[in-house]
């Protein structure tokens, strides 16, 4: 656990070896800047570069009495723990060969007591001269657990994929946690996942280098706190470091939702493209306000058309059912496009999902369309990446729907059932959205498809 000690920390010469008409001065002896292999830091991913850097403070110092620094890039992570740890031996061996100190310990010896020390002055900062190090060597001694701790961070990811609670969750969550958990990993060196600080982890979170929007940093947060709360759960270290991080807060946005006229284009082109496969989509995520990843899974057999309220059912998000009644508008868009079986989404649903949004007239690069669907619509995709086209708002036609859903029936509770969402959230979110008025709600449930 070398690389959790501070670099500062207090040095100690036993009396025995202090020459009366030589002694070291009192402030050298109590506080003096050591130096140990942990200050040649583990190597860091560079985004924006993608190089791995290590970066440390060498034990040498130049001429202006500062100690010198290390820093050099590497294009894997491998060739860069190669050089950190060539390097660490390297000065290691200068260090010991530039320091020679009176005392019965070796100089790792003496490291580790000065860094114990320095921790107790952390936990104790106003009596910690009192406390013994024999003592919280004997608690030590006394409380440890041969096999606490002794699970690598890998192996402590591999263990939390497998656990039954995350196994329930949706598949998009939990390929979500993996590669979040993966990058998490391809930021540090190999250790034991007990051997983590509070520090290095807030800095994976906020780290400046990362092009990452707050709701990004949020999600990052909130999986790498259930995961270390697993490992706190296994007994695989003592308390979460994630808990001492503070949570990134996101700015909550004003509520948004489709014009009128929006509405009936993306329905208009929804149905001209690809022969009208993913209309049964947008009429589901528009009118019925369902999820795109329920969409995806959602298969035609779930649906209920002999029924007074015509309905169907969906495994929601975090795998919870629930029961969708359909609007007179859904069902006389829906029925005719409907089929006994089969999903209600083509295939290749995410890629026709964003030409439709750049035929539409919303802002998308040429680049992130699929080149055989866009030859057919190339002379509505010109200037799609426009800066005069507006930006698409994610799930802004699910708002749509909830939006007005709550609108018709001014009821909060039977709102945020049929859309699966909490009073509380559809009660904020939802009440007061501009551009929605009672004149623009009938609009909306009149939008009807042509005979």
């Amino acid at each position: 656990m070398e690389h959790l000690f501070p670099s500062r920390a207090f040095h100690f010469v036993p009396s025995e070896h202090r020459s009366n008409t030589n002694k070291l001065k009192e402030s050298i002896e109590i506080m003096k800047q050591d130096w140990d292999i942990s200050a040649i830091k583990a190597p860091k991913y560079l985004p924006e570069k993608k190089l791995w850097e290590v970066y440390g403070i060498l034990p040498k110092r130049g001429r202006n009495g500062k100690r010198e620094r290390l820093r050099r890039k590497f294009n894997t992570k491998e060739e860069a723990i190669t050089f950190r740890k060539d390097q660490q031996d390297e000065w290691r061996v200068y260090h010991l060969n530039t320091n020679v100190r009176p005392t019965h310990l070796s100089t790792l010896q003496e490291s580790d007591a000065m860094n114990a020390f320095n921790l107790l002055k952390s936990k104790f900062p106003t009596d910690f001269q009192t406390r013994k190090l024999v003592d919280a060597v004997k608690y030590y001694c006394d409380h440890f657990d041969p096999n606490f701790g002794s699970i690598t961070l890998d192996q402590a990811i591999e263990r939390y994929l497998k656990n039954p609670k995350l196994k329930r969750t949706s598949k998009d969550h939990q390929d979500k946690t993996k590669q979040k958990l993966r990058n998490f990993s391809d930021a540090f060196d190999v250790r034991n996942v007990s051997e983590y600080s509070v520090d290095e982890i807030e800095d994976y979170i906020y780290d400046e280098n990362k092009e990452w929007v707050d709701k990004t940093r949020s999600n990052h947060y909130a999986i790498i706190h259930a995961f270390f709360q697993f490992c706190e759960k296994k007994d695989w270290l003592v308390k979460n470091p994630v808990s001492k991080v503070d949570k990134p807060n996101p700015a909550m946005l004003e509520p948004e939702a489709l014009s009128i006229p929006e509405v009936k284009k993306l329905l208009k082109v929804a149905g001209e493209v690809d022969n009208g496969s993913m209309l049964p989509y947008f009429v589901l995520a528009i009118f019925s306000a369902v999820r795109p990843s329920e969409i995806l899974r959602l298969d035609w057999k779930k649906f209920v058309w002999d029924d007074k309220k015509p309905c169907f059912v969906i495994e929601g998000k975090g795998q919870r059912r629930r029961s969708v009644d359909m609007h007179p508008t859904c069902i006389k868009w829906l029925k005719p496009l409907s089929a006994k079986e089969g999903s209600v989404a083509p295939a290749n649903a995410k890629k026709l999902f964003a030409l439709i949004r750049a035929v539409a007239g919303y802002r998308l690069k040429i680049t992130s369309l699929d080149p055989n669907m866009a030859k057919e619509w190339k002379h509505k995709l010109k200037d799609s990446n426009s800066e005069d086209r507006p930006t698409w708002i994610r799930d802004v036609m699910r708002h749509t729907g909830i939006t007005y859903y709550l609108k018709i029936n001014n009821d909060k509770n039977k709102t945020a059932m049929w859309a699966g969402n909490s009073p509380a959230i559809i009660d904020s979110n939802y009440r007061a959205v501009d551009g929605v008025t009672a004149g623009t709600c009938k609009q909306f449930w009149d939008i009807l498809p042509k005979k």
